[in-house]
């Protein structure tokens, strides 16, 4: 009888241990859930990570709440997630520079982007648009060129920050174009660099492909080309910069991620979650409206597609020259 007990009891502990995990992701979210988004407002990461929060709150029952943590070019809100308890209540709806190219740029970074982060899905990528100011007498790549050596140094351009994706994409064009006597003007986001290239303090910028496209279709801009190999299909006389220079290729992706740790059900469902949001027809007809690709790939794919980022940003980090510290 006490043998007979003894197997009862261990199967029971068995069969708990089984269930509680599964229990635990069922439950989950039974309370408000933060998401933190490394920018400001005004710019692809924000534009999307409230849209995938505000569809995960109505899939959750529960309150999805953006939160903007900026500055340090992205990663005081990546270090403020990557510290946060393991328990999915906190996630970061990340933007690729604070992930693959800061790490390059700064010899302190505050966290280890693959050992303190938990990939979960990539939403989406897409292209950077440059766009110049109307007053600028240039209407492609190649014209551009030739109105910034005819400034002698006194062109400039503005970014979202020291070693942005905004200012790499320039660098790489100034390398591949030879060498370009050009100012960068770094702003703390997006956002309050638009508003001086729209005022013509500053006559160009890079924007993700969300941002551009009205600001472009508007007037208010002229876009001379888009940073990925293929033309945009909502922008089809948009350039690639590839047409000009031959193997230019820079693409941003947005996705979730969560502090090391997470239970693996949690992630699992999180994942299941956002797939299920972007294979949905009308958020991919979006997708494509904004010049993005829909991706929502596993936490395994997505893992080892920042290993190889990672990788990747090393060397055009260091032809630029920018460091962060």
């Amino acid at each position: 009888m006490l043998r007979i007990r003894t197997w009862v009891g261990l199967f029971v502990l068995f069969t708990l241990g089984i269930a509680a995990p599964a229990a635990f992701a069922q439950a989950y979210p039974s309370r408000p859930v933060r998401v933190v988004v490394q920018y400001p407002p005004g710019g692809t990461p924000d534009i999307y990570g409230r849209i995938m929060s505000a569809e995960l709150s109505k899939l959750w029952g529960q309150p999805v709440v953006v939160e903007n943590r900026t500055g340090a070019s992205g990663t005081i809100g990546t270090d403020l997630v990557a510290k946060a308890a393991p328990d999915g209540y906190t996630l970061l709806f990340a933007s690729d520079a604070a992930i693959t190219i800061v790490p390059h740029l700064m010899t302190k970074l505050p966290y280890d982007p693959v050992r303190d982060l938990q990939p979960i899905s990539n939403v989406a990528q897409g292209g950077f648009v440059l766009m110049v100011h109307p007053s600028v007498p240039a209407n492609n790549l190649k014209e551009l060129i030739a109105w910034i050596r005819a400034q002698n140094g006194k062109a400039s351009f503005a970014s979202s920050g020291t070693g942005s994706q905004q200012q790499l994409s320039m660098e790489l064009i100034r390398t591949m174009a030879g060498g370009l006597d050009m100012i960068h003007i770094p702003y703390k986001g997006f956002g309050q660099g638009m508003a001086d290239v729209l005022a013509g303090q500053v006559p160009m910028i890079f924007g993700g492909a969300t941002a551009s496209i009205q600001i472009i279709k508007g007037g208010k801009l002229k876009g001379i080309g888009i940073t990925s190999k293929s033309r945009l299909k909502v922008m089809p006389e948009l350039p690639s910069i590839s047409e000009t220079f031959p193997g230019y290729d820079i693409t941003a992706w947005y996705g979730f991620m969560g502090p090391a740790g997470m239970p693996r059900e949690v992630v699992n469902k999180i994942h299941a979650d956002v797939v299920a949001i972007v294979k949905r027809p009308e958020f991919q007809e979006r997708l494509v409206r904004d010049g993005i690709e829909p991706i929502a790939n596993t936490p395994d794919e997505f893992a080892a597609q920042i290993k190889t980022d990672l990788a990747n940003w090393a060397g055009v980090v260091k032809a630029s020259g920018a460091k962060l510290d």
